[in-house]
């Protein structure tokens, strides 16, 4: 018994090591519960703000849900051996990665006691997912913060929101 349960958890190591075993991904929503309310937040860290931005922006439930289950999609565990499949890698402690972070922005549908939520942040003008933070322990190449892009659509309606706050 100890022989197969060695040769077991041997072959999952092996299969992690090489990007094998199946992505998993964030539960999507498929709709959203009455009584919720949108909240937005800006800034650094702005998710776990208290602050919310005043702004008069019509929410869209539909175009809210296709924000997040977007996000959803992306699994930090397979990027991490697909790299190469993220839009956009910025270097730690740079300049550039500062900045994007100051821009972080935070759409939410909030309840009484929870909420859903999505974070994206801006980069030249274009509206991006944190997906991934690589450290360079082992492959210094890969160190560093990576993105994916928001797709065309979603860009198009969410940047009239952002557009309203980012300087």
């Amino acid at each position: 018994m100890k022989k197969i349960i060695t040769i077991v958890i041997s072959m999952f190591f092996v299969l992690s090591l090489t990007g094998c075993l199946a992505v998993l991904e964030k539960e999507k929503l498929s709709d959203l519960e009455d009584g919720y309310v949108c909240e937005y937040r800006y800034g650094k860290e702005a998710r776990y703000s208290e602050e919310l931005v005043d702004i008069d922006f019509e929410f869209d439930k539909q175009m809210f849900l296709d924000l997040y289950n977007e996000k959803a999609q992306y699994n930090p565990v397979y990027l991490r051996n697909h790299i190469e499949e993220c839009d956009l890698k910025l270097a730690r402690g740079s300049e550039e990665i500062a900045e994007m972070l100051n821009t972080e922005f935070s759409i939410r549908a909030a309840y009484e006691d929870t909420y859903e939520e999505v974070v994206v942040y801006e980069y030249q003008d274009d509206l991006y997912f944190f997906v991934l933070n690589m450290g360079g322990r082992t492959e210094k190449d890969k160190e560093g913060w990576y993105f994916m892009r928001v797709s065309d659509e979603l860009q198009e309606y969410w940047k009239q929101l952002t557009d309203q706050i980012y300087p």
